[in-house]
């Protein structure tokens, strides 16, 4: 039986992290952390504020979830459903854009450490990472999330949120949140090239 553990709540800022600790009696780990390399600040027109976050790129030379004999089976592009609680942590595939799904694996690797994501999620034995998704948060056009918890959370956007951020618009190959022609803010992914235009409600 493998009893998931999370360690550590929220990341600062606007993109949310957590951190889940699991174990069995066969010594098998399984962990999500934030990723300590990617930073949430929020990027606006205006220069008072900006959140950005840096996400590792995928490549075509990554392993896959079944090369590494994770037991979550995913890859690149899938989505997850990541929750729980303190001493009961989930994770699950899930289909992106749906109510279920709040993270994109957006590269697979060997240890967690190669991640550069708002989220990595590894399994290790006696200490050995077995390896590791790098997750970001599954945004969708028009789409809100709410990161105001312990996990993101897609909400309809007619509900109250702690911390909820609408998707105008996701550009690809521009790191330049003044290209957002709808919103005046987003989460920038640099290594990526991507923005996620969205608004604070």
């Amino acid at each position: 039986m493998i009893t998931l553990r999370r360690a550590a709540g929220l990341a600062v800022a606007a993109v949310a992290a957590v951190s889940l600790v699991a174990g069995c009696s066969d010594d098998v780990e399984l962990r999500a952390v934030p990723e300590a390399g990617s930073s949430a600040t929020e990027s606006s027109t205006s220069p008072s504020s900006s959140r950005t976050t840096t996400s590792a790129p995928t490549t075509s030379e990554s392993p896959s979830a079944s090369d590494l004999d994770l037991e979550i089976d995913a890859e690149i592009g899938d989505c997850v459903l990541l929750g729980g609680t303190v001493d009961d942590a989930t994770i699950e595939e899930a289909t992106c854009g749906s109510d279920d799904s709040n993270y994109l694996v957006v590269d697979i690797v060997t240890t967690s450490d190669e991640c550069n994501s708002d989220q990595s999620y590894y399994e290790s034995i006696r200490g050995n990472e077995l390896g590791a998704l790098c997750l970001d948060i599954d945004w969708q056009v028009d789409g809100c999330m709410d990161l105001g918890g312990e996990d993101p959370k897609r909400i309809d956007c007619s509900e109250t949120a702690i911390e909820g951020e609408k998707v105008t618009e996701i550009l690809e190959g521009t790191t330049d949140v003044n290209e957002c022609s709808i919103s005046d803010s987003g989460f920038v992914y640099e290594e990526r090239e991507m923005v996620v235009c969205a608004d604070s409600f």
